[in-house]
């Protein structure tokens, strides 16, 4: 059995937690919700990036290119549009962190009764600040390197479906897929 953790790192998640969330930087939205590859998010002194790129991976049997999502802390210099002479836009948020929902996806893949994959990965990051919510998913197609961004309330309402990791699997293949609901305050 293949085994992949691609889930961000809760410590990092906690030590948010009673901080000032600034802004967050990203694209425009032209005609969705959504933005390409990255979102800077600044909280307190820290820039973090909030990306989604694609990379060569083990894509439960097949090398392709599927889009990895990541939450590091970085510099505000390396948050920057994937596309050329756009400019990215702010959009403040100026609130107190007042508690951080992590969903974190657990896919499976099995033949035969014999579980060939176990990959764990962060769907989505949901900001609570001040009573208010903004959340950041990743784009449920694979190899699609959007983040989906809302705002709002009760947002974990809104999120993509699981159940659509389990279509479209060769005869013989059996996917399931669960979701763990982390809340850290």
């Amino acid at each position: 059995m293949i085994t992949i953790d691609m889930r961000f790192n809760v410590n990092v998640i906690k030590g948010l937690i009673g901080e000032k969330f600034i802004k967050y930087k990203c694209d425009a939205f032209d005609f969705t919700n959504s933005v390409t590859q990255i979102v800077g998010i600044y909280i307190g002194e820290s820039v973090f990036s909030l990306t989604n790129i694609q990379e060569k991976v083990d894509y439960f049997g097949d090398v392709d290119d599927v889009a990895i999502c990541r939450f590091t802390e970085t510099v505000d210099d390396s948050v920057k549009s994937a596309f050329k002479d756009t400019e990215m836009i702010t959009t403040p948020v100026r609130g107190t962190i007042d508690k951080i929902i992590l969903i974190n996806e657990n896919q499976k893949l099995f033949r035969n009764g014999e579980e060939l994959y176990n990959v764990w990965l962060t769907r989505a990051i949901i900001f609570c600040v001040d009573g208010r919510e903004i959340s950041f998913e990743k784009d449920n197609v694979p190899f699609s390197e959007e983040i989906i961004i809302q705002r709002g309330y009760d947002l974990i309402e809104k999120l993509s479906d699981e159940k659509e990791f389990l279509t479209s699997w060769s005869e013989g293949l059996v996917p399931e897929c669960t979701r763990d609901i982390i809340e850290i305050a």
